[in-house]
Parts: C-alpha cells; structure tokens; sequence
C-alpha cells in the first residue's frame, strides 16, 4: 500500500514524457495487483499498452498485457483476459522468466475455472515443464495437480517450506481422488486436515464441504449440518453450494423432515440452473475468445497485406523511377551523340565549304572590289548553284525555305545568301547586277516586310528567325 501511495504521489508532482508516464502507469497497475486491489478500469494501463505496442521491446509489451489482462479478469471481462494473457504469452521470448510462469498460472486458472479444461491442460502441461526448468517447486505443486498428478503434489507439498501453505490446496484436490476412487477412509482423511489447515476462505469453504460430506457417509448428521449450511449463505461457487443443499436434502429426508427436505430441493435445483446458466456463460465466452482470435488474425492478415502491398508499391516505384533514371541517361546520352554528331556535320561542313573553289571565288572577288569597285570578275551560274546548296548545308535549307515558302525573286535570293555568308553590304551589289548600296539596303528592308515581319525588322535578325524556327 506504502509503494502504491508513492507511486501515485510520484505521478503526480513530476512532469513526465510519454514513456515516463507509461512506466509509472505500469509500475501502478503491478502494484495493484500484487496488492489485491481491485481497479475501477482499463484506462490506466491501456495507456501503458498503448504506449508499449508503438514503442516497446516485446518483453516490456508482454508485460503490460499481461497486466491488462489481470486487470479485465478483475473486472470480470473473462473473455478480454484470456485474450490479453494469450497475446502476452506470444509477445514473450524469455521462456524460463518469472513472468513466463505468471502468465501459465493466470491464464490456466481462468480457463479452468470456465470450464475450458483441454486449453487449461495445455497451459498447465507448459506450466509443469517451466517449473521443472526453474526448480520452481510451488509452480511445480500447482501444476501437477491441476494436471491429476495429485499424489505427486502432495509428496511435494509436505516438504515444502514457504510462507505460502499450499498443504490445503493439495489436500482438497486429494480428497476428490479419494472419493472417485471410492477410498473413504483416505478421503476422510484428507477433509480433516484440509480442515484444520485452510487458513484462506475459498480453501475453508470447500474444506467445511469435504468434511461434511464424509460427517455424511459416516451418518454424523448433526456435524454434517453444522458444517454444509453456512455453505449455502456463500455468494460465489454455485456448484459448491448445490453440492452442499443436496446432501443436507438427503440428511433431511433421512431425518423425517420434509419440510426442510423440500427448502433443500428448491435451493438445489435453483443453484444447479445458477450453476447450469454458469456453463452458458462458459460457452458464450467461448465464442468471445473465438471472434477475438478470429478478428486478431483478420488484423494479422490485413498488416501483413499493408506491408506487401506496401513492399510491392516500394518496388514499384523504385522501378518507374530506375526506368525514368535510365531513359533520361539513355535520351541524354543520345541528345549529347546526335549534338556531338551535328557538331562534327556543321564543322566538316565548314571545312568543306572554306576549301570549295566556290569560297575561295567568293572571296577573291570581295578583295578586288574593295581595290577596285569597277572590277568585271563576278560569280557565274555554276557558282550561285553551289553557293545555294552550300547554304542550305549550313543553314538548315534555308535557301530551299526562302524559295518555296517565302517566294523571293532570284536578286532577294542572291541577297539573303551574301549577306549570311558574311559579305559586307557596300560589296553585295557587285554580285547583284551591280546594285548600288542604297538599293540593296531597300530590298534588304522590303523581304522581312513582305514575310510579315514587323516594321523594322533587320534582314539578318529575320533570317536567324528563319533558321531557327
């Protein structure tokens, strides 16, 4: 109760983090527990296992729902217990640690005392085999004898030295072997010392009845009397107490009384329907451990499905984006090849163009005009074939372009070709019926207007345009 106080008073003068507040939720919760005290809720170590689920080692989130489910057989919610113990016992990995053995014990009796024997027997076979491992002699007692091996539980019993008298228990255990094995002497046996020994009130109550069933054998009917009807005023244990009113029925038929032989019938009767509605609920629970097992593996089923189709759109995507990554080397590597390609074109291009005869006409003829404008050497028809293949080479056909599309006479033709070959203006009217400059400058300003360009437009700016479009 002191470490309970404190913990609570530690709680709540520190400002915790989450974790802190998980721990101390837990650490409370264990003292509860180890204390007897029963909760009003959940809430307090659902948060702990809230916590613990998203980020603790499996054996922290064992323990807290191990806790949790201590905490739902207090609060009678049977079917949430075996489930949380259950879940508790999966998350465990030290198989041979104390809460290993807590978990058997907790989970054993709840089964059993549901009417769940084949599961309560697998539990208590595990139960046997870890006590074994620990050299836990007390886990060991339980065990067997919830396993049938009463005899041996008892040999275990007398020599065992603890704070913790288990001599009763085994001995009303005992005293059911005695009896289906028609051994009354010995059953008689063990009901009085369980007697004198059972010090809790559970183990008292089924001693008084043991007792007092063989007070009945042995027609002791007054001791028998004394010892069943304070039975029946228990507020737990239907069976016990129909077990207990159909015995003194038997004492009050063979004493004559009717009356209280009828009173017995009745209590029987009704305890048995108690005791009957008690399986039901046994079989309900049944069913609500069933669906909680059946909804835990729809959960199991659904993340490990989130977890492949997450998987698969993970690799999805690495494959779009690798595949996006190589086309885009593959059309960079192509784009740098066809680039490097056209480099290469244009410059042999322009190696073959300053070699050709045509080049070195051209512009022999510009010298000697800057030496003498009335020089009578000029281009032939030959040559201004090849200075037009030559410039649809260099310029993307633009010869061709401004033929077809642009319509322009042979002279505007003429003119657009020297003046993108470089020929200064003062010079192209030699190669143009000898044109003055001030014509050709006029013709120079009339093709981008009659193109469509707008007013103003250079003739080499509209060329470019024309190139490049």
């Amino acid at each position: 109760m002191v470490r309970l106080l404190l913990l609570i008073s530690l709680c709540l003068l520190s400002d915790n983090t989450e974790r802190d507040s998980a721990r101390q939720a837990l650490a409370i919760t264990e003292a509860n527990d180890q204390a007897y005290r029963f909760p009003e809720s959940d809430s307090l170590i659902r948060f702990a296992v809230n916590y613990y689920d998203r980020h603790g080692t499996r054996q922290e989130r064992a323990k807290a729902h191990y806790l949790l489910g201590c905490v739902e057989a207090d609060l009678f919610r049977r079917a949430e217990a075996i489930y949380e113990l259950r879940q508790a016992d999966r998350l465990l990995r030290d198989r041979q640690s104390n809460l290993q053995a807590l978990i058997y014990s907790r989970l054993g009796y709840l089964l059993y005392e549901h009417e769940l024997r084949e599961e309560a027997q697998e539990v208590y076979v595990k139960a046997e085999q870890l006590a074994l491992l620990r050299h836990d002699t007390l886990d060991l007692i339980y065990s067997r004898m919830q396993l049938g091996k009463v005899h041996e539980a008892w040999q275990l019993a007398q020599t065992f030295a603890d704070s913790i008298d288990v001599r009763p228990t085994v001995l009303t255990a005992l005293y059911s072997s005695y009896q289906q094995a028609g051994n009354t002497d010995s059953a008689a046996w063990a009901a009085r010392l369980c007697f004198r020994l059972a010090p809790h009130p559970m183990r008292t109550w089924i001693a008084m009845y043991q007792l007092g069933e063989v007070m009945y054998q042995e027609q002791q009917y007054d001791s028998a009397q004394t010892l069943l009807q304070p039975i029946l005023a228990i507020d737990h244990s239907y069976q016990l107490r129909a077990d207990a009113a159909a015995i003194l029925e038997k004492i009050a038929l063979q004493q004559g009384d009717i009356a209280h032989a009828q009173l017995y019938q009745q209590q029987h009767l009704a305890l048995q329907r108690s005791a009957h509605d008690a399986l039901e609920t046994n079989r309900v629970l049944r069913q609500q451990l069933n669906e909680l097992e059946q909804q835990t593996d729809l959960r199991r089923q659904q993340q490990r499905l989130l977890i492949m189709l997450t998987i698969a759109l993970a690799l999805l995507l690495i494959a779009i984006i690798t595949i996006i990554i190589y086309r885009y080397r593959q059309h960079r590597a192509l784009s740098q090849q066809i680039q490097t390609m056209q480099t290469t074109r244009q410059s042999l291009i322009e190696e073959q163009w300053e070699a050709s005869e045509v080049y070195q006409k051209l512009w022999h003829i510009v010298e000697l005009v800057k030496q003498n404008p009335f020089t009578k050497e000029n281009l032939d028809a030959t040559d201004w074939q090849q200075l037009l293949v030559y410039a649809d080479q260099r310029h993307h056909n633009i010869a061709t372009t401004l033929r077809s599309k642009y319509h322009l006479s042979e002279d505007e033709l003429h003119i657009s070709v020297l003046m993108l070959f470089g020929v200064p203006v003062s010079q192209i009217g030699h190669f143009v019926h000898g044109y003055t400059r001030n014509t050709i400058q006029l013709k120079a300003r009339q093709i981008p207007l009659r193109a469509g360009a707008e007013k103003g437009t250079l003739l080499r700016d509209w060329l470019q345009e024309v190139i490049d479009a």
